[in-house]
Formats: structure tokens, sequence, C-alpha cells
């Protein structure tokens, strides 16, 4: 276990000593006295050739000189003390002028907010088929289409099948008398305007198609002067509603009045 380590350490040592020797210097690419650096010492040319000279001053110039220097430095000095005051009052007078009262601070780091606009939800109707196109003419001249939306609802119809009215009781009193023999259903007129009494009513139905068929089924059982009568026609409302009305918005609304027939915008589920 010692004796792989015991020659690494021998090879090493061996290595270092050759190196330093100058063994290496080839191999390596590092000269072994790259401290003294010789090789500048040789690359010299005619260093023996290189002399020192030294300038005197005559005696009455060498206290001329030292006052010279003297004064230089002492000016220096004294224009070094005048920028450096004046460098600190300059900085003294910029900091005391951009230091911001705390509410001023406070105020330029929050960014201002606008106040949001309130808005409230209107709608107007029942509107018929006829009030509805007025009112949806007035609507697109002062808003778009996309703010405002349409809910319609249509109210189904009612018809009867009716026969009547008749001149007199007695005269009801025989066609009473000829729909029991014949077994068919039947009810008095009741409830009903004026025009329609005395009558007899064979049923009420909420679509068309179903009244007609009953009227011809009593058609082919003799039984004359059938007819189906309108009770309630359908019809078909509409309501428009405005999710998000602005204050601009709603002063143009109240002035569309006149053209709603009569139906004005007011809050959402009233």
């Amino acid at each position: 276990m010692l004796r792989p380590l015991v020659m690494l350490l021998l090879a090493a040592n061996i290595g270092f000593w050759a190196w330093s020797q100058g063994a290496l210097d080839g191999l390596t690419g590092v000269p072994h006295d790259s401290d003294r650096e010789p090789q500048r010492l040789a690359a010299q040319i005619a260093p023996e050739r290189l002399e020192i000279l030294r300038t005197e001053l005559p005696a009455s110039a060498a206290p001329e000189a030292a006052s010279a220097a003297s004064a230089a430095h002492g000016a220096a000095s004294a224009a070094s003390a005048t920028a450096a005051a004046a460098a600190s009052s300059a900085a003294s007078t910029v900091a005391a002028a951009s230091a911001p009262p705390a509410e001023a601070s406070a105020a330029a780091l929050t960014p201002p907010t606008a106040a949001p606009v309130p808005t409230v939800c209107l709608e107007a109707g029942p509107f018929n088929a006829a009030e509805w196109r007025t009112a949806q003419v007035a609507l697109r001249r002062v808003l778009d289409d996309s703010s405002w939306t349409l809910t319609s609802r249509e109210k189904a119809g009612t018809w009867m099948v009716y026969v009547g009215p008749y001149k007199s009781r007695e005269i009801m009193a025989r066609r009473a008398d000829q729909l029991r023999q014949l077994e068919i259903a039947f009810e008095e007129a009741r409830d009903l305007p004026d025009e329609y009494i005395p009558g007899f009513v064979f049923g009420r139905y909420g679509v068309e198609a179903d009244a007609r068929a009953l009227q011809t089924r009593l058609s082919s059982q003799k039984i004359r002067y059938v007819r189906v009568v309108p009770l309630v026609r359908p019809a078909v409302s509409h309501t428009v509603r405005i999710p998000k009305a602005d204050p601009a918005m709603r002063a143009r609304l109240a002035a569309l009045k006149p053209r709603l027939s009569g139906n004005a915008f007011e809050p959402c589920g009233r």
C-alpha cells in the first residue's frame, strides 16, 4: 500500500531536481532561472557605454528654485483646498435642493389613479313589433349595437271553436238538444264579450291548427255555422337592456323617451 506512494514521491523529487538544474527547460517551457531573467542581461547592447550625468545648479539659483517650488506647492495646496470647499458647498446645495418634503416624495412615488366611471344596468320595454321598429331606429342613432341586448318573448294565442250568437234562448235550447243527441261536447259561452253571447263553445286551443281540425270535424257532422274565433292573438314583446350605462349614455337615453312609445329606461329588475 505504501510502496506505490513512496515510489511516486521519489519520482517527483527526481523530476524537480532535474528541472532545477535546467535539464527540463526545453521540455517544460518554463526556465529554472526565470525569476532572475539572465536572458535580459544577455540581450543588452554595449552596456559599458551607459553614463549617468549629474547636473548641478549654481549657488545663487538654488534658493530661487527652492522658493519657486515652495510657492508652487503652496498655490497647489490652496487651489486644492478652494476646490474642495467649493465642491462641498455645491454638493450641500444640491442635496438641500433635491431633498423633497415627505408628502411630495410620497405623492411622486404614488401614480395618480383615475376614479372609475359609475355605470348602471338599464332596460326598457316591453315593446310590440311596431313599437320596437321605431325604438330600434332611435337607439341606433345614439348607441352602438354592441352596447345593448334584446330579449324577445312570444306570447301564445288562444282560439275557440264557437257557434252563435243565437237570436233567442228558445233557438239556443233546440240546438243544445241536437248536440246532445249527437253526443258532441259543448258548453255555454261565458266570460266572453257580449258579441258572443248567447252561444256555444266546443273547445279552446293554444294552437290555431288544432282549433281548425275540430271545426272541420264538427262541420262533417252537420253542425252548421261553426267558426274559429281568436280570443287572444299571438304576440311578440321585446325588451332592450343596456348592461353598463355611464352618465353620458343615460343623458342620451333620457332624450329618447318620446321615441320609445312611453317606455323610459329604468334600472334593471324593476
